[in-house]
């Protein structure tokens, strides 16, 4: 299934929409989600559907409710998939139950064994770095830093696979070349 993006709907989209509401309810409680937790992750699955429906001739031959299922389905493995990246994502800090080891990391502040001079010079470096990056780039670097696979950094921006990997291979670039 492509990754379609949602547009504004026109008049009959918009009527379908109305006369079908129901399929996303029907859809929740057969999949035991929450209305409050999952209505706003599954309703743009639904108008996708229902757009891809009624503007592909091809898939006229199909129900609108096996449409709508599919991309309904879609969006919310999608949402998991972005919840289980943000549960991989490392801790910032290392936790320690030795109270004396408490202390000295916190006199000295040597997390990972970097003093507060080295993550102050680490710090300025990713700075300086980080200008030299697009905001495309930058984003597709935080979500990747956070854990996230490719293909949830460009479902989750939005964006085709080629331009993910094209702009991957500029920050290779950019970072290869260390031109700061």
């Amino acid at each position: 299934m492509e990754n379609h993006k949602l547009q504004p709907l026109t008049e009959y989209e918009r009527i379908q929409a109305e006369l079908n509401h129901s399929l996303v309810y029907s859809f929740l409680h057969r999949h035991n989600y929450s209305i409050e937790d999952m209505y706003n992750v599954v309703i743009f699955g639904y108008l996708k559907g229902i757009q891809v429906y009624s503007r592909r001739q091809d898939l006229q031959k199909y129900q609108l409710a096996f449409i709508c299922e599919q991309y309904m389905r879609a969006e919310a493995e999608n949402y998991f998939k972005a919840e289980n990246a943000r549960k991989r994502k490392p801790l910032e800090t290392i936790i320690s139950l030795d109270a004396d080891y408490a202390e000295v990391e916190n006199l000295y502040n040597t997390v990972g064994g970097k003093s507060t001079e080295d993550e102050v010079l680490e710090n300025e470096v990713v700075e300086e770095l980080l200008k030299k990056f697009s905001e495309l780039q930058r984003d597709i670097l935080k979500l990747k830093l956070e854990g996230y696979s490719n293909k949830e950094v460009f479902i989750c921006l939005g964006i085709a696979s080629s331009t993910f990997y094209k702009e991957m291979n500029k920050i290779k670039n950019i970072v290869g070349n260390k031109a700061i």
